[in-house]
């Protein structure tokens, strides 16, 4: 899997990598600019975009790239290390040499725009990706998350090989029915669930589904290979969010949302199998290689792209012709999303790739299969 599938196996995971980026920045683009167009600060309550067209919800419901983020990385790990010994402290060192090194820089020019000097309570909360209320950190919470789920990834790839798929579907269940218990039992006439957003409590289905989705793209890679699947599968997901922006489910604390982290990985989950699997029968054109390359750089877009929105929404100029909304749209598409993407064609190749090659195998060759038992003489008496 590690040897020759790579080239099929890396292009499309890079794509939808590439999807993810643009969703996020397109979502945070278009609500944080349309607020600031009015002369207003973003507040959710109150300055939610709404609409009856699939397409526009796609993008105002765009950190649903967040979630597919989550089901990638699920899905990435499992596919590389199912069935092999996982070093635990190779694994969590990869992990740091690739999310670290560029996070500490934009963190700590966050802290630059302060104008007191920082404490060591600031550097405590940079170390630990505690620093939601600065300028360019409004994603930091994210990578706190899939921090947390690094850290339990082997113990779960390893209860995936040896006790297969169901012990992965309880894992789910139990957690689905926890966190049911817990918002029951909230003091609050009105329980919040905002934390269950921001934390792994509330995002470790997307983790699991991603992993699922690995295992069944692993055992049964012929099966996703319909051309129907794809396509039904993104029309799940579109028609998923779009049905999440009609409820205002985004701003809501219906019970109903403590299902959504799961429905939403569910389908993203579908999308990333079927499309993946599929790849074999995708061309390798332009499109294609320029998507891959996104997806390639997609980490620095999600980490810089708040940088670039901030000094668009301060210079002040969009086009007056348009509506708030679609302006902060065009303004985003055909500003902000390229800046982003020259910023970090910089910051991937000057700060990310020379930590990224100081990575070193974590997995460990597969355990050879069992040699066959001799017959005991009693069996053969028996015959």
């Amino acid at each position: 899997m590690r040897s020759s599938d790579d080239r099929v196996y890396l292009a499309p995971v890079d794509h939808l990598r590439a999807v993810a980026a643009v969703l996020v920045v397109l979502y945070h683009g278009c609500q944080l600019l349309s607020a600031r167009i009015e002369g207003r600060r973003f507040v959710p309550a109150t300055d939610w975009l709404y609409s009856a067209n699939p397409a526009a919800t796609l993008v105002f419901e765009g950190h649903t790239g967040v979630a597919l983020f989550m089901v990638l990385s699920g899905f990435i790990f499992t596919v590389g290390a199912y069935g092999r010994p996982v070093r635990y402290g190779r694994f969590l060192t990869n992990r740091l040499l690739r999310i670290y090194p560029l996070y500490l820089v934009v963190a700590l020019l966050g802290l630059a725009t302060q104008v007191t000097l920082p404490t060591f309570q600031d550097l405590l909360r940079i170390l630990t990706f505690a620093t939601p209320a600065q300028p360019y950190g409004g994603v930091f919470w994210t990578l706190c998350v899939e921090m947390q789920f690094y850290l339990v990834f082997p113990l779960l790839c390893r209860l995936l090989a040896e006790r297969g798929p169901g012990a992965l579907l309880r894992l789910l269940a139990a957690v689905f029915l926890l966190r049911a218990l817990v918002w029951l039992s909230s003091p609050a006439p009105e329980p919040h669930t905002a934390s269950l957003y921001l934390g792994l409590a509330g995002r470790i289905d997307q983790f699991l589904l991603g992993m699922l989705a690995a295992w069944v793209y692993v055992h049964h890679r012929d099966r996703l290979r319909a051309r129907w699947l794809p396509p039904v599968a993104l029309a799940l997901a579109l028609g998923l969010l779009w049905s999440f922006n009609q409820v205002h489910g985004f701003v809501s604390d219906s019970p109903l949302k403590l299902a959504w982290s799961g429905a939403e990985g569910a389908v993203w989950a579908l999308v990333v199998a079927a499309y993946v699997a599929g790849a074999r029968e995708n061309g390798g054109g332009r499109l294609s290689r320029g998507a891959a390359r996104l997806g390639e750089i997609s980490f620095s877009v999600y980490l810089t792209h708040f940088m670039v929105l901030t000094v668009i929404g301060e210079w002040g100029w969009f086009p007056a012709a348009l509506p708030p909304v679609w302006a902060a749209f065009a303004v985003t598409l055909l500003v902000a999303l390229p800046l982003t993407v020259a910023v970090s064609f910089l910051t991937y190749h000057a700060i990310e790739l020379p930590f990224l090659r100081l990575r070193r195998p974590y997995t460990g060759a597969p355990p050879t299969a069992e040699p066959p038992r001799p017959r005991q003489r009693e069996s053969y008496r028996g015959r």
